[in-house]
Order: C-alpha cells, then sequence, then structure tokens
C-alpha cells in the first residue's frame, strides 16, 4: 500500500517541543538577529529533526512583506561583483532575509527590465549598479515607486550608496605612479558610457596629473570593460611621447593588457608599468603581481545591505564610502631613464 506523508509539523508543535513561546519560534525564523544565539540554535535543531520548514508565502501574503531583496550587477566574470554578492547575501541571511541576483551586462535598457521584474516579484527592497547614477531613468522610477534601493559602486549626492572614492583612488594611484617618477601616464578605460566608476576614476587620474605638473593623461578607451585591443595599444606607445605606465580602470582590463604587452614583446614592468584597479585576490598570484587600487568589494555588499535593512525598516537612506588602498606590487616599477 501507498505510504501517506506525515503531517507537517506547525510551528505551535515546534515550540512545544523547544519548550518556548511560537512567538519565539516565530521570530527565531523571521527575526533571527533578535534571538538569542543558544535559543535559536535549540529552536533550529529541534525544527530539523522534525522536518519544518516554515511557511514564507504564507507568512509574505500576511504582513506584506517576502523578506526577499533584488541584488542587480553589470556581470558575475568580474570576481569584484562576485565578491559583492557574498557579502550582501550573508548580511541579508543573517537578518532572515533571500536574495534574488540578476545580471545586466552593462546594458542600461536591461536594468530597466530587470528592476521591474524584481518588483513584480514584490522584493522588500533592492541593491544594485547602473550604468550611470546621475541619468538613471531606473532610479527614476523606483522614487516614484517608493522601493527602497542602495547603489552599489555608483556614487552620487541623490541616491543611497556603497562604494569607495573613486575619484581620490586615481588621484592615489597617480600619485604613487609620480612617486616611481613617471611623467607620461596613460588610463585605460572601457566604454564610459557604461562605467561611471570609470569616469570618476578618469577624472581623479587627471586632475592629479595636472596638480603634479605631469603630462596631460592620455586615455586609451576599449571596446570591452575587462578586454584589451593590442592595435589600440600599439597606435597608444608610437613615439618619443608615449606614456612610461597604463593606468587600467579594473583589474580583469590590467591582467588583458599585460597580456597584449607580452604578446607585443614588451616587458612589464621592464619597458612600461601597469596598474589595476579593485584588488582582486588573483592579482597577487600573477607574476610579477599586480599593483593595484583595492577596495573592499565584500563590505561594499555588507554596507550597502545594512543600509538597506535599515530603509526597509523605517530608517532614512545613508550612503558609506568605504575606505581604499595601494597595493604595491610588482606590475609598476620605477621608470627607466
Amino acid at each position: 500500500m501507498a505510504s501517506r506523508a506525515s503531517p507537517r509539523f506547525s510551528i505551535i508543535e515546534v515550540a512545544r517541543k523547544a519548550g518556548v513561546s511560537p512567538a519565539t519560534v516565530s521570530r527565531a525564523f523571521n527575526q533571527p538577529e533578535i534571538v538569542h544565539p543558544e535559543t535559536l540554535a535549540h529552536i533550529r535543531a529541534i525544527a530539523k529533526r522534525a522536518g519544518f520548514r516554515p511557511n514564507r508565502v504564507g507568512r509574505s501574503l500576511r504582513s506584506g512583506s517576502t523578506r526577499t531583496i533584488g541584488l542587480i550587477l553589470p556581470t558575475l566574470s568580474n570576481p569584484v561583483f562576485a565578491e559583492c554578492f557574498e557579502g550582501a547575501e550573508r548580511r541579508a541571511r543573517e537578518s532572515g532575509y533571500s536574495v534574488m541576483l540578476t545580471a545586466t551586462g552593462y546594458d542600461p535598457a536591461v536594468e530597466s527590465a530587470a528592476v521591474q521584474g524584481l518588483i513584480d516579484h514584490q522584493v522588500d527592497g533592492l541593491i544594485l549598479t547602473v550604468a550611470d547614477a546621475a541619468r538613471s531613468a531606473t532610479l527614476d522610477d523606483l522614487d516614484s515607486a517608493g522601493v527602497p534601493y542602495v547603489l552599489v559602486y555608483n556614487e552620487s549626492s541623490d541616491h543611497p550608496y556603497a562604494s569607495v572614492d573613486n575619484r581620490a583612488a586615481a588621484v592615489d594611484m597617480v600619485a604613487h605612479l609620480a612617486a616611481l617618477g613617471h611623467r607620461r601616464i596613460a588610463i585605460v578605460t572601457g566604454p564610459l558610457t557604461a562605467s561611471d566608476r570609470a569616469r570618476r576614476r578618469l577624472s581623479g587620474a587627471r586632475a592629479c596629473a595636472k596638480k603634479l605638473g605631469l603630462a596631460p593623461l592620455q586615455h586609451i578607451a576599449m571596446s570591452s570593460h575587462t578586454g584589451s585591443d593590442a592595435d589600440a595599444l600599439k597606435t597608444a606607445l608610437r613615439g618619443k611621447q608615449a606614456p612610461t605606465a597604463l593606468f587600467c580602470s579594473n583589474d580583469l582590463l590590467a591582467t588583458a593588457v599585460i597580456a597584449d604587452l607580452v604578446a607585443l614583446g614588451l616587458s612589464v614592468p621592464g619597458d612600461i608599468s601597469v596598474c589595476g584597479f579593485d584588488g582582486m585576490r588573483f592579482g597577487a598570484l600573477l607574476t610579477p603581481p599586480l599593483t593595484t587600487v583595492a577596495q573592499p568589494s565584500d563590505g561594499i555588499g555588507q554596507a550597502a545591505c545594512s543600509n538597506l535593512l535599515a530603509q526597509i525598516h523605517g530608517q532614512p537612506p545613508q550612503s558609506n564610502r568605504l575606505p581604499h588602498c595601494i597595493v604595491v606590487g610588482g606590475t609598476a616599477a620605477p621608470v627607466r631613464r
């Protein structure tokens, strides 16, 4: 005979077995941060043995909250965004929230569609990176709809965000290169229309070069944010006024540029110095290790999620500017005279 499935345990039965009130069991699953750790572990152990799972669908219908947040990032192929996701997801999980993730491929049209899709799923709020925070119709839509959100990596005077100071970080890197004796520096970026972060880094680098009396900063634009173009590099490196150092707007782009330079017969840093931006862990594994601006991507994700959760619970929007630092590797060396 076919066996019948055992009846699903209720929250009251879990409370009885745990020796606590049903309200405490409810808090253990819905607001675990306010339950004593020993009590929380005890309740969850009993619930696990009993096969109890909270009915989140029913709860969301009753409370009007899904305890889910949306996370919209340009890509996960760049480790900087993967680390941000890990930080945000861990912080959300600690507070009993789930995360729905989508990637936009740096496309503003996809950004808009992704936001609408997550709103349709009744997320309680959003963490997102947009192409241009100053001109984002997506952010205007969120403001109109009253949906809480926090930007990551974008900086804005009009929208809450978690980021480093991209302009100041670029200033510090150009100053570091200048201290190594470099007078002719070029910055390498992907399409500026799809990354206001790259524009801020370019602005900071140019301002620092001007302040220090260096040659006007050259800009080498690539068609991809993380891919190099050997022909563009060859053109930029022609002539007596060619740059002696390349500052790339992210670490993946820096590694791609180094590969092309080596293919062109150049030595890094013997013939030309190269540095990046992000501080990805793989940079330390290169030979020589990558010189870069390090930003705390995991911390950016955590800070954004904490700010979003505070908004969801009625607090005013806030912004966090996290610290950056220069990681001195071996790909940037004193200029050859």
